[in-house]
């Protein structure tokens, strides 16, 4: 991607434009500031897909990566649902990308990779901890720079395809329903159906079959456990 030019703002009036877009949406001075910090996250964004696949080659040619730039109407939702605590000068998830990887072991070793060399810090391990949800994924932020020169946060979300394809139905229940669940502004009966599909999925995260890269001898294991378990009884 060839560097693009962009007028640049100051944090300070990058901050005060994300405040009046809180009051009036429609400000246009303030859109035309929102467009502007939006597109300096193309660049870096860029960047750090590109080293995202190629570390993700090494570790499971079977991921899959996505990226996007938050919509404005996105950036300007989450500043109004944060309204007292999130400044759009330093919202770190404008640029973003997603890898999703073939199962659990795959995920952390990945992981581990990213934040042992430093190119990503970790933000959040909703892995380890989902939220109240059942929403798993763990977020990093790295910085890259943009075509300026100047540092720019990309947020890295990284996840299995088991925890991926829980996150893409509950969005499409969300498109076809007219609902937020995914930020908790949902039907109380859909919230609670994805919390226990949610648990579910997480059982099947520790099945043989899709944690071991050898199926073969993983389901002659199965086998041998369950005549194990069948001559006890």
């Amino acid at each position: 991607m060839s560097k693009q030019e962009i007028k640049i703002y100051s944090s300070n009036v990058i901050k005060k434009a994300g405040k009046k877009l809180i009051e009036n949406n429609q400000d246009e001075e303030s859109l035309e500031i929102l467009s502007s910090w939006r597109s300096e996250h193309a660049y870096p964004l860029e960047k750090a897909v590109e080293l995202v696949r190629s570390i993700a080659n090494e570790i499971d040619r079977n991921s899959i990566i996505a990226k996007r730039l938050k919509r404005t109407a996105s950036i300007i939702r989450k500043l109004e649902r944060y309204k007292d605590t999130m400044k759009l000068s330093t919202m770190n998830d404008i640029g973003g990308c997603r890898i999703v990887l073939s199962n659990q072991k795959k995920v952390n070793k990945f992981i581990k990779f990213l934040t042992s060399s430093s190119i990503f810090k970790l933000r959040k391990d909703y892995i380890k901890e989902p939220k109240k949800d059942g929403y798993k994924s763990v977020h990093l932020i790295g910085e890259f720079a943009n075509s300026e020169g100047q540092i720019r946060k990309i947020e890295l979300q990284v996840r299995t395809k088991i925890q991926h394809s829980w996150a893409t139905a509950l969005e499409i229940v969300d498109l076809f329903t007219q609902q937020s669940i995914k930020t908790n502004m949902g039907d109380a009966k859909w919230s609670s159906f994805f919390k226990h599909t949610s648990h579910q999925f997480g059982l099947l995260e520790n099945n043989d079959f899709i944690n071991s890269n050898n199926i073969k001898l993983s389901y002659q294991k199965f086998i041998k456990d369950f005549r194990e378990v069948e001559s006890k009884e």
